[in-house]
């Protein structure tokens, strides 16, 4: 790697080997890594209901992609959908049972990942290192 990249070049760089490797896990259970980011944004809402329109906001996503995503996820058996009680035009949607075990290979491979990731740092490089991404982060949350 040259070591003139910027650093987003390093983020992009990052996230799609992070990507690659856990979309290899999630194969096996018919998901990609999008997918699952749905699922967890479901799980992580627990009982509060969600709408399609809440996906889409959340993910700036456009309502037909969210309607091409849930689609799959139910006839995959991760999801239900249903119209809202509460507003006859939204959708409701809500994770299975099914959602276990993708909860445990998104957990696995987080952990498998990190721990890449983190390969000969000391446990003070990795302390500065998140202390310099969150401040990434934040930085470009401002703009």
């Amino acid at each position: 790697m040259s070591s003139s990249l910027f650093p987003c070049e390093y983020f992009k760089m990052i996230n799609i080997r992070f990507m690659a490797h856990a979309d290899a896990a999630l194969r096996p259970l018919g998901l990609t890594c999008a997918q699952s980011d749905v699922l967890q944004f479901l799980a992580d809402r627990g009982e509060q209901e969600t709408t399609v329109q809440d996906i889409g906001q959340h993910f700036r996503l456009k309502h037909p992609t969210v309607i091409g995503f849930i689609h799959r996820l139910e006839q995959k058996g991760f999801v239900t959908t249903a119209v809202s009680e509460r507003d006859r035009r939204c959708r409701i949607v809500r994770l299975t049972d099914k959602f276990d075990e993708v909860q445990r290979v998104m957990n696995e491979i987080r952990v498998y990942l990190d721990a890449q990731a983190a390969r000969g740092f000391s446990e003070e490089e990795m302390a500065a290192l998140q202390s310099y991404l969150k401040r990434v982060c934040e930085n470009l949350s401002e703009s």
